[in-house]
């Protein structure tokens, strides 16, 4: 099953640099922000302060800028997770101006469970995270 996730969000002010564009950093804020809501639609929101002992940090990002927002824009970004059979949760990202549908970038995280207590990444996927994979059948298509 295909799991995803739509997110808007305008544009403001303060997120825009002296060209007058998206500055490359918000990028991440907003995918962030998209994961979060995915994580709450799909039940697992409560990751993100540690539930069953184990938080999400990003590990790996990968952008491509194919186009530039300005302010004002108001900017979909639909995110979709990728099934994965290791203790790691990969989401994948496209940014749209509404506007026009335009497709202005994509982009892939990568997140590994890490315990605070001990300091370890999991090596095994947490029995939890087979639960919620199997919950949404992610391996069937």
């Amino acid at each position: 099953m295909r799991l995803f996730e739509t997110y808007e969000k305008l544009i403001p002010f303060r997120d825009v640099d002296m060209l007058g564009v998206l500055w490359h950093g918000c990028y991440v804020a907003y995918m962030e922000e998209t994961r979060e809501a995915f994580l709450s639609k799909y039940g697992l929101g409560k990751i993100q302060s540690g539930v069953d002992k184990f938080i999400l940090p990003v590990t790996h990002v990968d952008i491509r800028y194919k186009g530039a927002f300005t302010y004002g824009d108001t900017v979909q970004i639909e995110i979709e997770y990728r099934p994965c059979l290791r203790a790691r949760v990969d989401f994948a990202y496209k940014f749209y101006r509404k506007s026009d549908r335009f497709l202005m970038t994509e982009a892939v995280t990568s997140h590994y469970f890490f315990n605070p207590s001990t300091k370890e990444v999991a090596v095994n996927r947490p029995a939890f995270y087979k639960e919620w994979q199997d919950k949404w059948k992610v391996f069937e298509s």
